[in-house]
């Protein structure tokens, strides 16, 4: 496990008054008695290091070698004031960032952990002598940090259902998330209302209004590297670019048995299915396509329910389509044919022939909402990529803002 803050802290507390203390030469300018002995002028201008009685201490509540991503740097300056504070990074980038009083703090409010810096102070004594210091900066080495990356977001043309999926690979607790959620931004094309919403701990979605448009694409960023996420911090900010295909809609009538598939606004073809039967019901609500599979292996004992029994089953499904978590799929099930319109005989999925799966597998996009109407168990958003679950306004209430 990582070390929590206070664990850290303790870890540190040897260090935690370290700081670099760094001074010009004593000032050599003597007195003299002789009348024609030169005095300071009452406004000199600043001179580099020009015998500067400034003295400039830099550090941190942890210690420059292995300070907090989310504290401040100290700087006291005996015999003198603070002029300006200059931190890069290892590539030579600046921070921008702010001195109020005797702190510097980073303009977005946290350094990233596992990195290296270099702060350059500025400091003027009374005679406006300047002295420049520069102290090294190592930032906290946790042996776990948690990363962040996004869903579906490899090039790839997707569905108008799927939401911009931030994961994160461990869970962010629940007072941390919207310190987080304030540095994600998103800009899509065409222009598009939405909102951020976390499901869990480590799923934060962005999704529009409605379904995006058709040709939508959207770029999303999170700079929330630094932050503190869980008992750590994370690594870096992160990046990434979505595209999206034409509309496309499933619209299943699980009482009428029938499968409506609309692209772009145009219904483009009706399958007849069978969806779930008594017991087993087919759930209601808008799902997403998760996965497109064929064959894969259906397996009954997955679910508790053993091959050998009545209800039990082992074999390979073709041209299958995920839609829950829990096993909901489109698939061809040509050993129901007889039912095909006219009958809910499955243990949930939707089942059509094999020449229907086929056209509809390859019909769809990763990411298509499944819209599913006649059911009286709706499905809940743990069960689906389940942004859709909700309506707008309570979709809304899911941000930490």
């Amino acid at each position: 496990m990582t070390a929590s803050p206070l664990q850290l802290t303790r870890r540190t507390a040897l260090v935690g008054a370290a700081g670099l203390t760094l001074a010009g030469c004593a000032d050599g300018v003597g007195g003299s008695s002789g009348s024609d002995s030169p005095s300071a002028p009452q406004d000199a201008q600043p001179t580099a290091n020009g015998n500067s009685e400034a003295v400039i201490t830099v550090s941190s509540a942890h210690g420059l070698d292995a300070m907090w991503p989310n504290e401040p740097l100290d700087i006291s300056v005996e015999n003198g004031t603070i002029s300006s504070v200059k931190v890069t990074d290892a590539s030579g980038a600046e921070i921008p960032g702010k001195v109020a009083g005797s702190q510097w703090t980073p303009d977005r409010g946290t350094l990233l952990p596992r990195a290296t810096y270099s702060a350059e102070v500025t400091a003027q004594d009374s005679k406006k002598r300047e002295q420049v210091s520069t102290a090294a900066i190592s930032t906290v080495n946790p042996n776990l940090v948690i990363e962040v990356d996004f869903r579906y977001a490899d090039g790839t043309v997707i569905g108008n259902g799927m939401p911009i999926w931030v994961r994160f690979d461990m869970p962010v607790n629940d007072d941390q998330r919207a310190a987080i959620e304030k540095t994600a931004s998103v800009v899509t094309s065409p222009v598009q209302e939405g909102s951020f919403g976390w499901v869990d701990g480590t799923t934060l979605y962005w999704r529009p209004k409605e379904y995006w448009q058709a040709g939508s694409t959207a770029h999303v960023e999170v700079k929330a590297g630094g932050l503190p996420a869980g008992d750590t911090w994370i690594l870096a900010d992160s990046q990434a670019d979505y595209v999206y295909g034409d509309l496309r809609v499933m619209y299943t009538d699980i009482d009428n048995h029938a499968l409506t598939c609309y692209q772009n606004g145009a219904v483009v073809n009706t399958i007849p299915v069978s969806c779930g039967k008594p017991g087993m019901e087919t759930m209601t609500g808008t799902k997403v396509i998760m996965d497109k599979q064929s064959p894969v292996v259906m397996d009954s004992e997955t679910f508790g329910v053993n091959n050998e029994s009545p209800e039990g089953y082992k074999l390979n499904v073709y041209f299958a389509q995920r839609i829950t978590w829990s096993g909901e799929y489109f698939h061809a099930a040509p050993w129901a044919d007889y039912a095909h319109g006219y009958q809910n005989v499955s243990h949930g999925c939707t089942g059509m022939s094999d020449a229907n799966a086929q056209w509809l597998f390859n019909f769809t996009l990763i990411g298509d909402p499944a819209e599913f109407v006649g059911s009286t168990f709706p499905v809940q958003a743990y069960q689906t990529i389940g942004c859709w679950t909700y309506s707008w306004e309570d979709w809304q209430l899911q941000s930490a803002l």
